[in-house]
């Protein structure tokens, strides 16, 4: 029996061992590598010796390779950390030299990402002075620098490696007040947009993503940890799973990323979704792991990994175990390639003429029921199955030789970048959009549900939703836009069929309505239609440029019209991303930037049925989905996704400048032009719903003064005064009539405005970076209050009048407070030292559906009304109705 049971141990060890050995014969031998990465970690947490074990055994491996990089993903330093004090430092550097004496040895490049170690004393300025140690005194670079969250590397044409700082999203900000000092994102969400542009702006390739913390792990942890533990860095702690479920979310919308992680001390292969994960930390004592599924790996033997990216866009991953001053090779796993090669695609034969008749959804998805039109409405759901005659679009015929270079990352739409040969770009954009895309990016964006969403309810209730948009009336903007001088594009209607000049994507496009039209960018600033400028800025880049310097600066007149423009359409729907800006030289060597609008899929909608109404009742932010008609109901709320760049951008705009655009618009867009733009349109799509649309807008373009009137008393009401990088000098001065002028010198005066008491009750003044005075003098009566933040410098504070002003600053900085009596917050919080354009004063009521039930009164129905200001949140009232 003792026999019969070790003979079946032997067995079932040798089983668990070979079923982890999935590739015993090495397939890829005779593929043509594009780059190699070793990747390790911790090489800070153990002694020298354990250190120096795994990385010559990896500089020996490294010896034949052609293109290779050594990656250290997290913990170059000890758990003591790195002072930014220089006499604090000269023990630390000394302990480094070592080990940057061995990763110097090996055969490529060496990149270093930070940890947790990395951020145990005063980051990121502490980071700053590693990195630059680092660098000038051995062969690696050191990624993201400054102590910043993300940093991209074309490695070659077939491979990217995009870096990401986890400790820098899993840190308390407060701890840290000099944290994105020096950085383009100054936010968690800000963050994680770019993460995506980058993936996006990296198909084609293959994206390894190289973060400390992993995104998936089988390391055992213990209760606690279960629970959520006690630290950030905990697996389950839920700013950790908030960091993970996002980042492989996004991931997910693409095709070839691989995330390769160091921070737990084991080796592992996991796949989630077609996402795999690489962990390689396996230095000095290892953590125990367990491989949930078959096609999973762990070991707890000390070790690396090798990651090989090939020509043909797959991959293979090789753990080895280092014992002595050997590597042995103990798992082995291919990685297949995920997008599609052209020889992999096949094209039909169908043959179309000039053009042929399409529609956007079919009858069977538009065909409801009578007592389904009554609780949900009629929208404009019956253009979306109704054929037009559309031209047939070969994109191989297009002048140029254009062709497809990647999809676009919209929330909800489907879309094409096509290139020709000229490098000018256009976009391809299908006309049904995509439920499940808009659920995945907006609604749950901490796990990837696509694929488990398609041909749900879910999905069937969102197309129908979409429906509230007209189809076609979009397609009057060109003429309309043109009528008002606004530059844009110019969208046009084609059927595209399955075709060879689809290329890769055709599997997935064609076959359906699409529109074509130049993308706005800076590619394409030659355009005539985008008005020749010298550069096309996005809205971040602006942002950045205005906040860098003052000779910058939105030509105001302009974007207050293009505002105009989108009250005069009802197009509510006006978030940052749907802004490019055209930069001109001023006679004075300044940048005037003018906007160009983008998307006007919501131009004209119609939101009828009884739910729509009740779901708009009781959640806020849906009221800015107003139906189309001759006037707006609420400015406030219409506005709601514009109100944050109007804030930012339009600065010293009077009434009488607003006034001056009413009556440009109301001059320049006649009745016959608003005719004509609407004949521009699919004969097919102009029913009554376009003559109901044209009266509207007629009406809405006569009583625009009313409009904008409403609009600008709003935006007045509260106002935003921001300073520069460097250092300014703010002179705020109290004048009678309850008049505040504001000015910020640099040299000379770069800002000045008045403000009344009779329009304005609040204004907000940030410093931004930089050493900052801030003078408050002037007697004058009533004044406005105003709050002044000064930043992230030593700030100095002289307010000879402090009557209705306040200062906020940072409680562990030296900052120079001339009076005081002066009035002063003084803390440590990131939320409230720094400016984020998105931070709005707002004051909102919601009524809340209630139902509960308990043993002694059964079942409750009733309402619930919920207060909210500044994000404090009141339960009001809550009214049982039996």
């Amino acid at each position: 029996m003792r026999s019969l049971l070790l003979f079946s141990s032997i067995i079932c060890c040798f089983s668990y061992s070979f079923s982890q050995w999935t590739e015993p014969e090495n397939s890829n031998s005779k593929k043509e590598v594009s780059h190699s990465f070793y990747i390790t970690s911790n090489v800070g947490n153990v002694p020298f010796n354990e250190a120096q074990k795994i990385l010559e055994q990896i500089n020996n491996a490294s010896v034949n390779d052609n293109e290779a990089t050594l990656l250290l993903i997290g913990n170059v330093l000890d758990k003591e950390g790195f002072s930014s004090h220089d006499d604090e430092q000269n023990e630390v550097k000394n302990n480094l030299k070592p080990i940057m004496n061995l990763w110097d040895n090996f055969n490529g490049n060496v990149i270093l990402t930070p940890g947790e170690n990395e951020w145990l004393k005063d980051a990121p300025q502490s980071i700053d002075d590693l990195e630059s140690f680092l660098q000038d005194n051995s062969k690696a670079k050191f990624w993201p620098n400054d102590g910043c969250p993300l940093e991209k590397e074309t490695i070659n044409n077939e491979v990217v490696l995009e870096m990401v700082d986890s400790q820098w999203f899993l840190e308390d900000w407060d701890d840290h007040p000099y944290i994105n000092e020096k950085c383009e994102h100054k936010t968690r969400d800000q963050f994680l947009a770019e993460f995506k542009d980058d993936l996006k702006d990296s198909q084609g390739k293959t994206v390894i993503v190289a973060v400390y913390q992993p995104v998936m792990s089988n390391t055992k942890v213990s209760v606690i940890d279960k629970m959520g533990g006690f630290t950030p860095e905990s697996y389950q702690n839920s700013q950790n799973r908030q960091l993970r479920g996002r980042m492989e979310t996004i991931a997910s919308q693409f095709e070839d990323v691989i995330f390769v992680s160091g921070k737990d001390r084991n080796l592992q292969y996991l796949e989630d979704d077609g996402i795999p994960q690489i962990i390689s930390g396996a230095l000095g004592d290892t953590d125990k792991a367990r491989a949930l599924k078959e096609e999973h790996f762990e070991s707890e033997k000390q070790g690396y990994a090798k990651l090989t990216v090939f020509k043909d866009g797959s991959s293979q991953v090789e753990f080895f175990k280092v014992t002595d001053n050997t590597s042995q090779s103990i798992f082995i796993k291919t990685i297949k390639r995920e997008r599609l090669s052209v020889d992999e695609i096949s094209y039909p034969k169908k043959a179309y003429g000039a053009t042929t008749k399409a529609s956007i959804y079919t009858k069977e998805e538009t065909d409801k029921t009578g007592f389904y039109k009554f609780l949900w409405g009629d929208h404009f759901r019956n253009l979306y199955s109704k054929e037009i005659s559309a031209p047939v679009l070969d994109i191989e015929e297009l002048p140029g030789n254009v062709k497809p270079i990647s999809e676009g990352g919209g929330t909800q739409s489907r879309s094409l970048r096509l290139i020709d040969d000229n490098e000018h770009e256009y976009t391809l954009r299908a006309l049904r959009k995509s439920a499940v895309r808009f659920l995945q990016t907006t609604a749950i964006d901490n796990h990837y549900v696509e694929d488990y969403l398609k041909n749900t309810i879910a999905e069937r209730y969102l197309l129908d939703f979409y429906t509230t948009a007209h189809p076609y009336a979009q397609f009057s903007m060109n003429e309309l836009s043109e009528s008002l001088g606004v530059l844009h594009a110019n969208p046009k209607i084609y059927f595209v069929p399955k075709q060879k000049g689809l290329g890769i994507y055709n599997e997935d496009y064609g076959d359906a309505l699409f529109m074509l039209e130049e993308h706005v960018g800076d590619e394409n600033k030659t355009f005539e239609t985008f008005g020749k400028p010298n550069d096309i800025l996005s809205t971040t880049d602006l942002r950045m440029e205005l906040r860098e310097s003052k000779n910058a600066f939105v030509d105001e007149p302009s974007f207050i019209r293009a505002r105009l423009f989108d009250m005069l359409v009802g197009n509510w729907d006006r978030h940052q991303d749907q802004w490019r800006w055209a930069e001109f030289k001023t006679a004075d060597g300044k940048k005037r930037y003018e906007a160009i609008p983008r998307d006007w899929d919501q131009a004209f909608p119609k939101y009828d049925g009884p739910i729509i109404s009740l779901l708009k009742f009781s959640f806020p932010l849906l009221r800015k989905m107003e139906s189309y008609d001759a006037d707006i109901k609420n400015v406030k709320w219409f506005n709601f996704s514009g109100y944050p760049l109007d804030k930012t951008f339009i600065k010293k705009a009077n009434w009488e400048d607003w006034k001056s655009q009413v009556d440009f618009i109301q001059e320049n867009l006649s009745d016959a032009d608003i005719e004509s733009a609407f004949e521009t349109l699919p004969v097919e799509a102009q029913d009554e719903s376009i003559e109901t649309i044209k009266k509207n807008l007629r009406l809405r373009r006569d009583g625009l003064e009313s409009i904008a009137k409403s609009y600008y008393d709003y935006l007045s009401n509260f106002e935003v005064v921001l300073g520069t990088e460097d250092d300014d000098e703010f002179l705020i001065t109290r004048k009678p009539g309850g008049i505040t002028e504001i000015a910020i010198a640099k040299d000379s005066v770069v800002f000045q405005n008045s403000y009344n008491n009779k329009q304005t009750n609040e204004i907000w003044v940030y410093g931004l970076d930089g050493n900052d005075t801030f003078t408050v003098e002037g007697n004058g009566e009533k004044p406005i209050d105003i709050k002044i933040m000064g930043g992230k410098k030593n700030d100095i504070y002289n307010f000879k009048n402090t009557k209705k002003v306040k200062l906020y600053d940072y409680k562990s900085k030296n900052n120079t407070i001339v009076n005081s009596k002066s009035r002063k917050w003084l803390t440590d919080s990131y939320d409230v030292n720094n400016y984020d354009y998105q931070k709005r004063k707002y004051h909102e009521n919601i009524v809340f559906p209630s139902i509960g039930y308990d043993a002694d009164t059964g079942f409750r129905f009733g309402l619930k009304i919920v207060l909210q200001h500044m994000g404090w949140s009141i339960i009001l009232l809550r009214r049982n109705i039996p």
